[in-house]
């Protein structure tokens, strides 16, 4: 892939108007149909107001302390909460002011996420903390039919209107004829009835508490990967409700803690926060053979390359990619930094 290119330029009336941001209502949250989820505890949208023809503001609360995604040291929200966060408010902009009936099927074809600022991610250290997404939606002229491409672009506000995320989603809106025809071509296979197989790490060395939270078991000696996805179908926030293939979310998760992993293979890195992420995917995580994972520490970027995220911390940057029957179904670009909350550890 490509190395991470510089976010894109939002134009300014994105940014939310104190006035436009006051009307958001931040004390429930939506429908969780809206956003695909089973669970209300993992709906993190509270309001919408559109404010032109392809433009929203979103309202949304982050948890103090996700049960899986847990904020980091001093309350730093974690990047799979910005990037789910997201996601739904993708899902909810199409669903509620588009009309896309809600058993339509959304597929994200490649994802780019990016922290831009890290100081307001910090609110969480004192309790749930509101933000304000502002979220654009390209759809191409005059294309309508069973697949329909679309792009969205999300700034996060945190602090009134202080931008410290984007997030752009490249995918397709499909007719529910089409998805069925794709997953017959795909000889789509049963879940596993299995045991998930026992974790390959310890949860602390990619920054979670529990072992069920782990989804990575060692790979297979005769394998091509360091790593096997670790499918646990009855996991609440990787599995919130039925699929028939592998969902986004436990491959950037994998992807997120094979990184930290490639990375501490160098050198340790206080904190390691991901600041930055290129993902392509490029055909469905199946059940029923194993997926295999891999990442390996790149050269940094030249200086003066990427300079867009605050806060200090040298950047160290991670090949990843997964691999099914032969075929790599998904590849990134992350970028990691330290944690600036940490102080240096002596030599």
């Amino acid at each position: 892939m490509d190395t991470l290119a510089p976010a894109r330029q939002i134009a300014a009336d994105t940014v939310p108007a104190p006035r436009a941001a006051a009307q958001l209502d931040y004390h429930r949250t939506v429908s969780r149909k809206l956003v695909h989820k089973s669970a209300v505890s993992e709906v993190f949208l509270t309001d919408s107001e559109r404010v032109s023809s392809d433009r929203f503001l979103i309202a949304a609360q982050w948890p103090r302390d996700h049960a899986v995604f847990q904020s980091g040291p001093g309350g730093l929200t974690d990047a799979m909460v910005i990037v789910e966060t997201a996601r739904q408010a993708s899902i909810l902009v199409f669903h509620e002011y588009y009309g896309v009936p809600l058993d339509v099927p959304f597929l994200v074809r490649s994802m780019e996420f990016r922290i831009t600022d890290l100081d307001p991610l910090g609110g969480c250290a004192a309790g749930p903390q509101e933000v304000t997404l502002g979220t654009d939606i390209e759809l191409p002229s005059g294309v309508r039919g069973l697949r329909m491409p679309v792009l969205t672009r999300t700034v996060v506000y945190a602090d009134g209107a202080r931008p410290c995320a984007t997030v752009s989603m490249h995918g397709e809106i499909l007719d529910r004829r089409i998805y069925q025809r794709l997953g017959r071509s795909r000889g789509r296979s049963a879940p596993p009835d299995h045991c998930p197989p026992p974790i390959a790490v310890r949860p602390a060395a990619v920054g979670r508490r529990r072992a069920a939270d782990i989804v990575l078991a060692a790979g297979r000696p005769e394998g091509h990967g360091r790593w096997r996805l670790r499918i646990d179908q009855s996991h609440p926030t990787f599995f919130d409700h039925g699929s028939d293939h592998v969902q986004a979310v436990l491959m950037l998760e994998a992807l997120k803690q094979c990184g930290l992993l490639a990375v501490a293979d160098r050198a340790p890195l206080a904190g390691g926060v991901l600041s930055a992420m290129r993902v392509g995917f490029h055909a469905y995580g199946e059940f029923g053979s194993d997926i295999e994972l891999d990442a390996r520490e790149a050269e940094p970027p030249r200086a003066g390359a990427d300079r867009a995220v605050a806060g200090l911390g040298a950047e160290r940057l991670v090949n990843a990619q997964a691999v099914q029957d032969g075929q790599v179904i998904t590849d990134a670009d992350l970028v990691f930094r330290a944690d600036w909350r940490k102080a240096p550890e002596e030599s």
